[in-house]
């Protein structure tokens, strides 16, 4: 069920040339996709599971295990 909100914007969106309704549409399913990422994250799980990935990382950086980035390096030249 959508929102009188989202209706009164399809049914102006509709009134627009198709390449406007191209270039909306593009911008609605980017909007989609970042709020379904949101919500992924924000699960207490996931929201764990990427704070213990944060602390491997960090221990690993400390230990001396990590590369610095070298721009325009790409992965294999600096895993050589």
């Amino acid at each position: 069920m959508a929102t009188n909100q989202l209706k009164a914007a399809y049914e102006a969106a509709e009134k627009l040339p198709l390449k406007y309704q191209d270039l909306i549409a593009e911008k609605i399913l980017e909007e989609i996709e970042e709020a379904e990422w949101d919500e992924w994250l924000a699960q207490p799980e996931i929201s764990n599971m990427m704070d213990e990935l944060e602390a491997k990382a960090k221990a690993q950086h400390l230990a001396g295990k990590t590369k610095k980035y070298i721009p325009g390096k790409s992965l294999a030249e600096l895993f050589q």
